[in-house]
């Protein structure tokens, strides 16, 4: 519902105006204006990428075209009645607020108030499920989990997936197929195995990064693939189930690649 108050300039502007040249011209560009500026803040997960910078340009956009439109009319005509003044005042008050409240999304999502921002302040959304992509055949999701936090570096959030074989696959080998698997659809590119342990367990891990976005939601993207260690038991941490042989964790937040 708060979306609603992008229609505020379509309304003020359909209510102030009386020059007929004017009023449909600007009404039109407005009403492409609301429609786009909709379109973006219900899109979700299709325009994380640019959803911030496309609704901070589309929403100045809209506030410059009200504000110069209403001049235009008001020197088009002898001022109008008490309806068009009433328009034109709460037209004016709403622009003049919106760039302030614009100014003080855009400095947020830029890290000027971030204590050691990388690539800004904007709050990051938990990874979708889609990135795993269409899984290779014999191989299934056990588990799915999801976690969020905030740290001196900005806010970050992660998804996790339990991988298990189901056609016998042997279990040091469904790393190689899920590895593989991400660099052909994903687009990742991962760096060299590392051996090491992870709260109670203990295996193999590879992992990629890459900055994504664009502008107020630059962000940086990572992927690791954890496949544990062949007859050692891992089903004492309690998010991986014990007939999963790796682990795909996917996090977003604004630290620098490594």
């Amino acid at each position: 519902m708060f979306r609603l108050i992008l229609l505020v300039p379509l309304a003020c502007w359909l209510l102030a105006a009386r020059a007929p040249r004017t009023r449909w011209r600007v009404g039109a560009v407005l009403a492409v204006l609301t429609v786009a500026e909709l379109g973006v803040a219900f899109g979700g997960w299709r325009v994380h990428h640019y959803q911030h910078s496309l609704e901070v340009l589309m929403i100045t956009a809209g506030v410059v075209v009200l504000l110069a439109g209403l001049i235009w009319d008001w020197a088009d005509t002898d001022g109008g009645g008490v309806r068009q003044w009433i328009a034109r005042v709460l037209g004016g008050l709403y622009g003049v607020l919106a760039l302030f409240v614009l100014l003080f999304f855009v400095l947020g999502d830029l890290g000027v108030f971030a204590s050691a921002p990388a690539y800004g302040g904007k709050a990051v959304a938990t990874p979708d499920a889609a990135l795993l992509l269409r899984l290779p055949a014999g191989l299934t999701v056990v588990d799915d989990t999801t976690s969020c936090e905030d740290s001196d570096s900005g806010p970050s959030c992660y998804r996790t997936f339990a991988i298990a074989a189901t056609d016998g696959t042997p279990d040091d080998q469904v790393a190689g197929h899920l590895l593989a698997h991400l660099g052909d659809s994903g687009g990742w590119t991962f760096g060299s195995a590392r051996e090491e342990g992870f709260y109670d367990l203990i295996g193999t891990r590879w992992r990629a990064c890459r900055t994504a976005g664009w502008w107020l939601d630059r962000q940086n993207e990572h992927v690791s693939v954890f496949a544990f260690t062949p007859g050692i038991p891992h089903n004492r941490y309690p998010s991986v189930p014990a007939q999963a042989a790796v682990t795909v964790e996917f996090g977003f937040s604004h630290q620098i690649c490594e």
